[in-house]
């Protein structure tokens, strides 16, 4: 399925399916159909207790708020996007402490209502998945924000901002992050993260878990030097 598929897919899949529950990180990542949602609370578990049941139903309520807004045009489905999660419940980007690892668990951001850019946009593509609205997690230059693939080129919108729209200064062929890509995105903050604190049990744990995704070759093959240069830091 392409990329663009996998938006369209994802959306109709709707409110999450509760007789799914998030089981271990590995498992998670080994289904090629798995959603953002679990992927990103699979993660928080390996590392803190989660309450995942309580992350899954605030998802499920703010996608319920967001759901009279969808079926319209794209600028207005953007339009209620933003005022929903960045104005009127607050989720904004954490300037103070960047780099906290509380901020790359979806459970404790949502909790929050702060966190890094990748973990603010899986809260937006996961409350507009609940709601129909085709929002995917886009990569652009410096940052990561969601784009609204149902209209050509997408709408941005910057969740670290506010949900503030995003203009790009030069052309950029946008491409929807699938949720296996922005899982390693999280995984790759949390190493940093932990190596920076001297917590190098934890930054192992985040850069084994990189393993278990669906890599490339040479992304592999970097990934696990880069697992060898933390124990060697170890020992």
């Amino acid at each position: 399925m392409g990329s663009l598929g996998s938006v369209a897919h994802a959306t109709r899949l709707g409110r999450h399916n509760r007789s799914v529950s998030v089981g271990p990180f590995a498992a998670v990542a080994s289904r090629p159909e798995a959603s953002l949602d679990e992927l990103a609370l699979a993660l928080a578990g390996e590392f803190r207790e989660v309450d995942s049941d309580r992350a899954l139903a605030e998802l499920d309520r703010l996608g319920a708020e967001l759901a009279p807004a969808a079926g319209g045009e794209a600028e207005a489905e953007v339009e209620a996007i933003g005022e929903l999660l960045g104005r009127r419940h607050g989720f904004i980007g954490d300037r103070e402490n960047y780099d906290d690892p509380a901020n790359s668990m979806l459970d404790l951001v949502l909790e929050r209502r702060r966190g890094l850019p990748i973990l603010l946009s899986t809260v937006y593509v996961e409350v507009a998945r609940r709601a129909g609205v085709a929002l995917a997690g886009v990569g652009v230059p410096g940052h990561f924000v969601v784009g609204h693939f149902g209209q050509t080129p997408p709408r941005l919108l910057d969740p670290f901002g506010g949900g503030a729209v995003l203009e790009l200064e030069a052309p950029v062929d946008l491409r929807p992050a699938t949720p296996h890509e922005t899982a390693l995105r999280m995984l790759n903050n949390l190493v940093r993260s932990y190596a920076r604190r001297a917590d190098l049990t934890r930054a192992i744990r985040a850069a084994k878990m990189r393993l278990e995704l669906p890599l490339t070759d040479p992304e592999r093959a970097a990934l696990d030097s880069e697992l060898r240069s933390l124990r060697a830091r170890l020992n």
